[in-house]
């Protein structure tokens, strides 16, 4: 609201246009004597096709055009109160601020299954957490102590830590290390603002690059021994293969009990299908009522859990047995 309290002083008129989804917001301020026009299309969507947002739409809306008329004239900051409670620092330049600011939990079914079977004490293991908001958004269950984020780009690094240190967080689990299937060394594009789609090099790119560590989580289950982990998430853009390959004893002897990963064509990749099986996990979507579909795997974001766990989700009467409802985080 302060956004809007510094810039009413000068907005003489308002024009909203609904065209297609696509909102067109044309301020006309004064006496800065400049026309900013507004056009929000994935924020409107973002916003009316989240069930989260049930009651709050027109909020979210008008909160949605604050934040982008905020991002054109004073790119300042803001901090944010996410509904688990953590804090966190949204830019202008980063997508995931913009995500957080148009819903209270932007992936809600993904988020809601999560809240409602993770517990107490267990481990979240977050591989590519970019700016940390997932984690963020499970720490009030887990704790930060419980969190372990893995993000290899600097700048995401830099926001990620900042995060934590906005909340007062130890950050020694905090690992700015790319995970794959073995120890060396990798190039990441060295970019100036968070993106969610930047990947792994194995050599240096020619419009700039850092070199960073390369690790195997496998190489870190001493950091969490004796502690169950209750998620591994996992988001590198097609490097999926290879955090499991370099994951397979977690996956076989610690069990976690979800395997959060996406799929970004449309269908499981053969060679993590292959993978996954092999140490005996049984791959699942959410379907639109936010229920687990174990016969169907064209959802972006796939779950995984071990076979064993299976029998839990496998049938309608099971999923209502367990009481599916998502009241609890929508408000």
């Amino acid at each position: 609201m302060a956004v809007w309290q510094r810039v009413s002083g000068c907005v003489r008129k308002i024009e909203t246009k609904l065209v297609s989804a696509k909102v067109i917001y044309k301020v006309d301020l004064f006496p800065c004597g400049e026309v900013i026009k507004v056009r929000i299309s994935q924020p409107i969507r973002s916003i009316w096709c989240n069930p989260g947002n049930q009651g709050r739409y027109l909020r979210k809306t008008v909160e949605a055009f604050l934040w982008q008329l905020r991002k054109r004239t004073y790119r300042s900051t803001k901090i944010l109160r996410l509904r688990s409670g953590a804090l966190f620092k949204a830019y202008a330049d980063c997508v995931i601020s913009s995500a957080l600011i148009y819903a209270n939990w932007p992936e809600y079914h993904e988020l809601t299954f999560l809240r409602r079977y993770l517990r107490a004490g267990e481990i979240v293991i977050d591989v590519g957490a970019n700016v940390g908001h997932i984690s963020l958004l499970l720490s009030d269950i887990v704790g930060p102590s419980g969190i372990f984020a893995f993000e290899p780009t600097p700048i995401s690094f830099a926001r990620l830590r900042e995060n934590w240190e906005l909340n007062g967080w130890p950050i020694e689990n905090l690992k700015q290390m790319a995970v794959g299937a073995r120890s060396g060394r990798v190039f990441i594009p060295n970019v100036d603002r968070p993106l969610t789609t930047n990947t792994i090099l194995d050599t240096p790119a020619k419009a700039g690059s850092v070199e960073i560590p390369l690790v195997r989580l496998d190489d870190f289950r001493d950091s969490w021994h004796g502690q169950p982990i209750g998620l591994l998430k996992v988001d590198v853009e097609g490097y999926e293969q290879q955090v499991f390959r370099g994951a397979r004893e977690l996956l076989r002897i610690d069990q976690p009990r979800f395997v959060m990963f996406e799929s970004l064509s449309g269908k499981i990749a053969p060679n993590v299908e292959a993978l996954l099986a092999e140490v005996e996990y049984a791959v699942f979507q959410l379907g639109p009522d936010g229920r687990p579909e174990f016969a169907g795997q064209s959802a972006q974001n796939l779950f995984a859990i071990p076979e064993e766990y299976r029998k839990q989700f496998d049938a309608d009467s099971a999923i209502q047995k367990v009481g599916f409802s998502y009241t609890e985080i929508s408000a």
